[in-house]
């Protein structure tokens, strides 16, 4: 394991590779910036973690990833985030990625108990502060976590959902059909491409159509999943926190607006820095990791 040796022992499955991913890993040029992460899990499931090393007193950042994906698919932004100063740990969510349980099946308030279990980890080693990045739907689970652990001192969003804020009535609807469906058929599971279409966003980048066939992708999930999510109320909505709060978005977002950020950040009760980055879309992470690490570096240390 090396770093985190005998603190953590490495996930058992961490690092595997089929032909289909390996493809999927030339195509977002990855492979060099994997060589450079180690992996870890805690927990019973167990929730796999991939490090990527600055320095013992260097501050911890932890990573959320999208709806469906897992931490590796970002390995360029978060090794570039960990060359501008931070320990960066990517977290699989409890049924993604290289993580145990049912595939797709976690709730707000398990997510919250995973990242908490993480920091007592890492605090055994690292002594800097802890900050925290989620990226789409990750980042309604990052605040939540931050809201629930005060350890948490600043928190980055790649664009911040909030029930209290429907971006439009088609979404009303469909939270009140998911919320519903959850109570008849909890474990009835709805595709992914009802919801998001990695092709679409990433036309034109040479791993669209490998994101949609990578077998470690969530390809569906339960109504009890999206019930919890998307009935999940944001306590910034009601109250200031202790921790920093920043939503970093593409001006060319395709899934929530610039428009709709602003009304957030009007809403919110915790103060919240909105940063747009011209000509980006919602799939940064991807398609600019190594200038949106930039941006979130400097608002990092600031």
């Amino acid at each position: 394991m090396g770093i985190l040796e005998p603190l953590l022992k490495p996930t058992p499955t961490g690092g595997e590779t089929c032909p289909s991913r390996e493809d999927l890993q030339r195509a977002l040029g990855s492979e060099l910036y994997l060589s450079k992460r180690e992996t870890f899990h805690v927990g019973e499931l167990p929730v796999h973690c991939e490090i990527y090393e600055h320095g013992v007193d260097s501050p911890v950042l932890l990573f959320l990833p999208g709806i469906g994906t897992y931490g590796e698919l970002y390995a360029e932004m978060l090794w570039s985030l960990s060359q501008r100063g931070f320990n960066v740990v990517a977290i699989d969510p409890p049924g993604h990625g290289y993580s145990g349980g049912e595939r797709g099946v976690y709730t707000v308030e398990s997510v919250q108990g995973v990242i908490s279990l993480v920091i007592d980890a890492l605090e055994q080693r690292y002594d800097g502060p802890c900050y925290l990045y989620g990226y789409s739907i990750g980042a309604l689970l990052a605040v939540a976590a931050a809201e629930n652990d005060e350890r948490i001192s600043k928190v980055v969003c790649g664009t911040l959902l909030t029930t209290e804020v429907p971006p439009d009535l088609f979404h009303l609807i469909g939270w009140q059909w998911t919320w519903g469906s959850a109570m008849l058929f909890p474990g009835l599971r709805l595709p992914l491409s009802w919801m998001v279409d990695y092709d679409q966003l990433l036309a034109g980048h040479p791993a669209g159509k490998l994101i949609n066939n990578d077998p470690m992708l969530v390809l569906d999930y339960p109504f009890k999943t999206l019930a919890s999510v998307f009935s999940h109320k944001a306590g910034i909505m009601q109250r200031k926190y202790p921790f920093q709060l920043a939503l970093v978005q593409g001006e060319q977002d395709e899934v929530l607006s610039v428009g709709y950020s602003r009304r957030v950040v009007y809403e919110a009760v915790q103060p919240i820095e909105l940063i747009t980055v011209a000509g980006e879309g919602h799939m940064m992470p991807l398609t600019a990791p190594v200038k949106l690490a930039g941006i979130i570096a400097d608002w990092l240390n600031a």
